[in-house]
C-alpha cells in the first residue's frame, strides 16, 4: 500500500469512528433510545443494558489514532496538536502500536523530508 493510499484509508477510519462516538453519545440519554438498530445494540448493549464506558474506550482509540496519524502524515509536533492537562498525556504505548501497525502496511519507505 503507498503512502498516500494508507492515508486515505485511515482518514476513513477516523470518519467512521467519529460517527460510532457521535452515536454512542446520543444513545447514552434513554429517552433517545426508541430508534435502537441492531448495529447499536452489538455495539452498546451487554447483557441487556447499555455500556457507556465502550463509548471513553472509543473516543481514547480516536484520540491516539488522530494524534499518531497527525505526527507520521503531517509531520506535526504533539504540542501542536494538543496541550492535555496535567496527568493526561496521551499514552506512548498506544501511539506506537498504531505507528508499528501503520508502517507494516506501508510498501514504500517514508523518509523525512527537511
Amino acid at each position: 500500500m503507498t503512502f498516500k493510499e494508507l492515508k486515505l484509508k485511515i482518514k476513513e477510519e477516523q470518519k467512521d469512528l467519529a460517527l460510532e462516538i457521535r452515536r454512542g453519545k446520543y444513545l447514552r440519554k434513554p429517552v433517545n433510545r426508541t430508534d435502537i438498530t441492531k448495529d447499536d445494540k452489538h455495539l452498546y448493549y451487554y447483557g441487556g443494558e447499555f455500556q457507556a464506558w465502550k463509548i471513553e474506550i472509543l473516543s481514547n482509540n480516536y484520540r491516539h489514532k488522530h494524534i499518531m496519524y497527525c505526527q507520521m502524515f503531517n509531520n506535526t509536533p504533539y504540542e501542536l496538536i494538543e496541550q492535555p492537562r496535567n496527568g493526561n498525556k496521551a499514552n506512548s504505548h498506544d501511539l506506537d502500536f498504531y505507528k508499528k501497525q501503520w508502517s507494516e502496511l506501508l510498501d514504500e519507505t517514508v523518509c523525512d523530508s527537511a
